[in-house]
């Protein structure tokens, strides 16, 4: 019922504007590696809510709430537009045996701290991120722990051979509705990076 109801919503979205007009999180790459990319992140703002439970299930719990707050559920009733894409990372650095998870929205550039418009709901929070360097890997394939997994191991023996050093929770990068076929997704893990 929960995943119906996500992919009714994300339908909806998708209806209203085409997928291209959404805006996504911009980045700069410094450096190509292969399949990775080492990319510098601007500083952002994000609307996230935190849920407990497995990491497939994650996703669907946290969707409902950012959606009705970019849907008007906010103190100026106002329809702030669908980015790309949607974040998730866990709590702690381990996350085989994480059950609490941030589920993130990027809030549109043209929003800044103080005018962003506030959630009605507590449960959804607006967050200023720092600039970050990243390691990043690109994969398709369906949302499971297990495709996941292979790619954040193949990313972090990448920034192992690359003599880099990983400083902070992996984050999950979807770009697509669940109702893309599962080898059409375009799907991202970013690890935060030391700078020197």
């Amino acid at each position: 019922m929960r995943q119906s109801v996500f992919a009714s919503f994300v339908l909806l979205c998708s209806l209203s504007a085409p997928v291209a007009a959404l805006e996504t999180l911009a980045y700069e790459v410094l450096k190509p590696a292969g399949d990775i990319e080492i990319r510098r992140y601007a500083p952002q703002l994000l609307a996230t809510v935190k849920v407990d439970g497995k990491f497939s299930k994650a996703g669907s719990q946290g969707f409902r709430p950012l959606f009705d707050y970019i849907s008007g559920k906010n103190s100026g009733a106002e329809k702030i537009a669908m980015t790309a894409p949607v974040l998730q990372q866990g709590e702690s650095s381990n996350e085989s045996q994480q059950d609490q998870w941030l589920v993130s929205f990027v809030v549109p550039s043209e929003f800044d701290q103080q005018d962003v418009p506030t959630p009605s709901d507590d449960v959804v929070q607006i967050t200023p991120q720092p600039g970050l360097v990243v390691a990043a890997i690109q994969y398709s394939g369906g949302w499971s722990q297990a495709n996941n997994d292979v790619h954040e191991q193949q990313l972090l023996a990448g920034v192992e051979d690359m003599n880099l050093s990983a400083c902070g929770t992996p984050r999950w990068a979807r770009y697509d509705p669940p109702f893309m076929p599962w080898f059409l997704r375009k799907n991202e893990i970013l690890i935060p990076l030391c700078e020197p």
